[in-house]
């Protein structure tokens, strides 16, 4: 079985960031912008293909922490200063005998980092990443 782990690596050399205990990422799903113009009168629609349509990537895990509402704390800090809207290169890798990146991605933070709200930080906190490809 395969042990898969998440880097969000920073091309401006600030270091790396593993995101803890992900659990689910949303891959980037191609698609296209396209103009759909249907009839009143008649069954069909005309299609007007578009560009590429915009790529995102989130990512969901869980922040644990078994020392307390300090230390969970220090590591919602360390996410938010780590994790910066700058271009930064998304890179998931799976470690079998060996580790193999299954893709990488140029990409930039969108949005704020959500913690569960209903969490009283004692032990652990639910996290949600959003990510915009910009290049692939």
């Amino acid at each position: 079985m395969a042990d898969y782990n998440v880097d969000l690596i920073f091309n401006a050399g600030a270091g790396d960031y593993t995101f803890p205990l992900v659990q689910s990422i949303f891959d980037p799903v191609e698609g296209m912008k396209a103009t759909v113009i249907e009839g009143n009168r008649a069954d069909g629609a005309i299609v007007i293909p578009g560009g590429k349509k915009s790529q995102e990537i989130t990512v969901k895990g869980i922040l644990l922490d078994n020392d307390g509402y300090a230390d969970l704390t220090t590591l919602m800090a360390t996410m938010r200063s780590s994790v910066t809207t700058g271009v930064a290169t998304l890179t998931l890798k799976h470690f079998d005998g060996g580790w193999t990146i299954d893709w990488a991605y140029t990409v930039r933070r969108i949005g704020e980092i959500k913690f569960d709200e209903s969490s009283m930080r004692t032990n652990d906190i639910g996290y949600t990443i959003s990510f915009l490809v910009t290049a692939y």
